[in-house]
């Protein structure tokens, strides 16, 4: 018996009237529950349907039937499960006919007496779902051999209806059973069904203990059961705040990709390549590499096209070979175009398999999803309908133009789309997606099941702690293969997490070393390895004055400028070399800082000044801010010594095009070393980036072998694995097998932060009184007000910038200057006259960090 679809089940029923579900704004009309019931699961059909999601939660619930025991009605099994999924759907808000919460709530009074001393309705709901679906559990003939997981599955879902309202922390057997015990004494509603919960100890983990094939299966299904869920839930709710009694769908545009978008950028990308005849050009149309050693841009651009011919190649092979196949890799060195590269292979993909609707673009840092946005939609010539980026500092995106934005309700719509990332092509941060993964909240959960039947380009995967990299393949291996997603990992310094569990990735890059070594990307920049220690701001100034002068005198620099970089691990060693350049300066006309404290606004101002101004000799001294994600091309380069790949990225910034001579990236140490301080948790930190091969010592910052430095990690994250006792990648598989939803979730960054708003001019005050006004109004419709908040919180991030809080960090010292409100430190004394005459924050220079008297190692020791 095939599995029956989620439109066939009979799961609507007659509710009275008598019962209402959600009162409008005004108080003056009232919906049913029957229509809101109803609504939700029109809404979950059709999410169902446009997200083409049957066929992957069919394969859920076909694999839930071998959880069981040797059994001949597995397709039964699976069509019973797949029924209750549907079922919590529609019963999720059956407790709303408490008749408290009637009264309370909906200002409806029912001539019915209460059991219930509260107006909750979630656990009312959830012990109605699982009371109603254990009277039909016991009602099948095949029950008796298999009972107990289906008691499991059904108190499981009902956990989920439970928490509709809040967030899934876990599904901790002994918690869930004393809640429902108490809920039950409380209320006086035991039956025959839940006496077990009062009678035995660990009911459901000793369950799910004994099933040893369940590594995935109910993780997925509940993260699946419970977005699905509140999503629909939302838009029902919302169609009848915006639009009152319609049983007509409102929301119908999800933002999928259609034939007509795969054939429009297909078309668009090939049409803005600076080589039109990229299209139709194979592997057989590009010179041998032996024939591009030598360092020019023209040979530069063959060895980009001859890349990208290679990527698209081996893409195009691969997925006509095996669609299904769902992991790849793109390894390219700095300046190759991995943008360029990564758009090709979506609309290369978009063409050959049509049922991927979504595209998501994920990286570690704001300015280059900015970046990666402007440049895509200019390549593509795409609307605000058709890509979104959402972070932080991001303007609010306004599908409709302006003139149409009075129409009624679309304002509340573009909300909606904003808030579930109803675009074909969406950028956002790395937090926020593997929050959407593995996230507890509701927020991060209305967006998991759109993930299904997409491509994921991961950007800048060396900047994710090695402590993450086998949960991470793990999680992508699971949902490449359970929701037909196509995960594009990439990097200049690639770590190849697959080998961690075996994943099968493929390279898309097969001659990864022949590009990496050519001259034209590899000797860009000169890395000098030999690192200078230092103690004083000086030693490194005399340091950086002598090769910039070098530099100025180069008989292939017709300018006779330069552009130096030099870069701190510490706020600071930065603003203290600062002060010191500024002081002595001696070569230099501009000397700039750009850290963490520096201002949006003026970070834009340094960047273009530095990309458009080529007859001054400029300083940029900087933090780590700089070194993805920044459009600058240096001349020379001077970097505090941190991490290998840390150490690459900088260089990454000197001579970025090849057009140059004599460019080169010196390393130094201050004195025992920040490096050993900020990076004391990281797995890289202690490795060296040099090995022995033909009995002489390389440097991977030379070779460009960052394999061999990877795998010192890989191999030792991979030896974790396999001891017993520690957290590792099996506690972390049973802790997902056993629900533990906390547990599971991946945070990246656990670190605490407090984010400061420096009210530096009249529009900074103004956009500050706009934000506190509008948090402060309790007469805005509730939609409205988010939106301005949104739109207020883009303006807000012009003037903020965020300091990492720990222990010793300092930043008590700070909190003495400014008010904390609101989720910020508003910095009112930043005008403030320290003891030495410098000012606690200017526009130019930031945050004078010496008030933080913190731990940080200072630049003098």
């Amino acid at each position: 018996m095939p599995l029956l679809k989620f439109s066939d089940f009979d799961i609507k029923f007659n509710i009275d009237d008598k019962y209402k579900a959600h009162l409008s704004q005004n108080k003056q009309y009232k919906e049913s529950l029957k229509e809101h019931i109803d609504l939700v699961y029109d809404y979950f059909l059709k999410l169902i349907e446009q997200n083409d999601l049957e066929q992957r939660l069919n394969s859920l619930f076909k694999k839930s039937a071998n959880l069981f025991e040797e059994i001949e009605v597995k397709e039964e099994f699976a069509n019973f499960t797949k029924y209750l999924f549907a079922k919590a759907i529609y019963w999720h808000d059956m407790g709303k006919m408490n008749p408290n919460f009637q009264k309370e709530k909906m200002l409806n009074e029912i001539d019915e007496k209460s059991v219930i001393s509260d107006s909750h309705h979630s656990p009312l709901g959830a012990y109605l779902f699982i009371n109603h679906s254990l009277d039909e559990l016991y009602a099948k003939k095949w029950h008796e051999d298999n009972e107990e997981i289906f008691e499991a599955i059904i108190y499981l879902f009902g956990f989920l209806i439970s928490k509709h309202h809040g967030v899934i922390y876990q599904y901790e057997d002994l918690d869930l059973q004393n809640e429902f015990v108490d809920f039950l004494d409380k209320f006086h509603l035991e039956t025959e069904h839940t006496k077990k919960l009062r009678d035995e100890d660990r009911v459901f983990s000793s369950i799910f203990d004994s099933i040893e094939n369940n590594e995935e299966v109910l993780f997925l299904l509940s993260k699946s059961l419970f977005s699905l869920l509140i999503i629909s839930d939302y838009y029902a709710t919302a169609q009848f705040m915006n639009y009152g009694n319609c049983k007509e769908l409102k929301y119908k545009n999800f933002g999928l990709v259609d034939d007509d978008f795969r054939k429009t950028i297909y078309k668009r990308f090939y049409e803005n390549q600076f080589d039109k005849e990229l299209i139709n050009k194979t592997t057989s149309d590009f010179k041998d590499f032996d024939e591009l050693q030598e360092k020019s841009n023209s040979n530069l651009n063959h060895l980009r096209n001859k890349l990208f011919i290679e990527v698209r190649t081996n893409l195009q092979n691969e997925l006509k070979k095996n669609k299904s196949q769902n992991l790849f890799y793109i390894e390219a060195p700095t300046g190759a175009g991995k943008t360029n590269l990564s758009l090709m292979s979506v609309v290369e993909i978009l063409k050959l398999d049509t049922s991927i609707t979504k595209v998501f673009y994920i990286f570690p840092f704001t300015t280059l999803i900015t970046q990666t946005y402007t440049s895509i939609k200019k390549i593509l010539a795409l609307d605000n309908a058709q890509i979104v980026q959402l972070h932080s500092k991001a303007k609010y995106n306004q599908k409709q133009e302006e003139k149409e934005d009075g129409i009624y309700g679309e304002d509340k719509k573009n909300f909606l789309d904003n808030q579930f990332m109803n675009y074909p092509m969406t950028l956002l941060s790395h937090v926020k997606f593997f929050d959407i993964l593995t996230g507890i909240s509701k927020d991060d959960n209305y967006i998991f099941h759109r993930l299904s039947n997409s491509i994921v380009i991961i950007d800048e995967i060396q900047t994710y702690s090695p402590d993450f990299w086998a949960r991470i393949v793990y999680l992508l291996d699971m949902y490449a293969k359970n929701f037909n997603i196509k995960f594009i990992v990439m990097s200049a310094t690639l770590p190849k997490i697959g080998k961690i569990i075996d994943s099968q990735f493929t390279f898309l890059v097969s001659n990864k070393q022949r590009y990496f070594q050519n001259p034209n990307f590899a000797k860009r920049v000169t890395i000098d390895t030999n690192v200078k220690n230092i103690n004083k701001p000086e030693e490194i100034y005399e340091l950086l004055i002598k090769g910039s002068e070098n530099y100025q005198t180069l008989e292939t620099n017709d300018s006779k400028k330069v552009k130096t970089i030099i870069e701190f691990i510490t706020k600071k060693g930065a603003d203290e070399f600062y002060k010191h350049a500024k002081k002595y300066s001696e070569i230099f006309d501009e000397i700039f800082i750009l850290s963490g404290t520096i201002l949006e606004p003026r970070r834009k101002e340094i960047i273009d000044f530095i990309k458009n101004t080529h007859d001054k000799n400029i300083l940029l001294v900087t933090t780590q801010v700089v070194e993805a994600g920044v459009d600058i091309d240096m001349d020379i380069g001077f970097k505090e010594k941190s991490l290998v790949d840390s150490d690459e990225q900088l260089a990454g910034r000197i001579n970025r095009n090849s057009s140059k001579e004599g460019n080169k990236l010196f390393l130094f140490s201050i004195g025992k070393g920040n490096d050993k301080f900020v990076y004391k948790k990281d797995k890289r930190n202690g490795l060296s980036g040099k090995y022995q091969e033909d009995g002489k010592e390389q440097n991977v910052l030379n070779t460009k072998d960052f394999d061999k430095f990877y795998s010192q990690i890989l191999d030792k994250i991979i030896e974790n694995n396999t001891k017993n006792f520690m957290e590792n990648l099996k506690s972390y598989i049973d802790d997902l097998k056993n629900l533990q939803f906390k547990k599971t979730h991946i945070e990246l960054i656990d670190m605490q932060s407090v984010s400061v708003f420096v009210p530096i001019n009249d529009e900074a005050v103004a956009v500050w009184e706009a934000y506190e006004k509008t948090i402060q109004n309790k007469e805005q419709d509730l939609i409205d007000k988010k939106i301005d908040i949104k739109k207020l919180s883009a303006e807000i991030s012009k003037y903020t910038f965020s300091l990492a809080d720990y222990h010793g960090s300092g930043i008590k010292y700070l909190k003495d200057y400014g008010d904390e409100k609101y989720g910020y430190l508003y910095l009112k004394d930043w005008r403030n006259q320290k003891d030495d005459g410098t000012q606690l924050y200017t526009y130019e220079d930031g945050l004078d960090t010496s008030v933080l008297k913190g731990d940080f190692v200072p630049m003098i020791l």
